[in-house]
């Protein structure tokens, strides 16, 4: 019975990956087609997906922003809440694009030290 050694669970993502790279645009197209959705509910004036969509790609932030909108909301107007939500939400999305990033490189550096 050969003893392997334990993953390096603790180092830093490859800086130069392309599954990485690869799986943050596809999140982030996502995000940004969630956005579009989004904008265009808004100037129709229906409700629809696209709130829903941009909630659960930016998870599970989301649950931490609707909070935030809710202490802030009888405080600021309601243009002011909008915008901040989206700023929100656009970090919760470049977070989670990082997060994945990090992981599909780390899949990637030991998918190929596997071989």
């Amino acid at each position: 019975m050969s003893l392997s050694p334990e993953p390096d669970t603790l180092t830093p993502a490859p800086a130069h990956s392309s599954w990485g790279r690869r799986a943050a645009a596809i999140y982030l197209a996502l995000v940004a087609l969630a956005f579009v959705l989004l904008f265009y509910e808004l100037a129709s004036g229906r409700r629809g997906l696209g709130s829903v969509a941009l909630s659960v790609l930016t998870a599970p932030w989301s649950a931490g922003l609707a909070l935030v909108a809710q202490a802030l909301a009888p405080h600021l107007p309601a243009g002011v809440l909008r915008a901040l939500g989206f700023l929100l939400a656009a970090a919760a999305a470049l977070l989670n694009a990082r997060i994945l990033y990090g992981v599909a490189a780390r899949a990637e550096r030991d998918a190929r030290g596997a071989r």
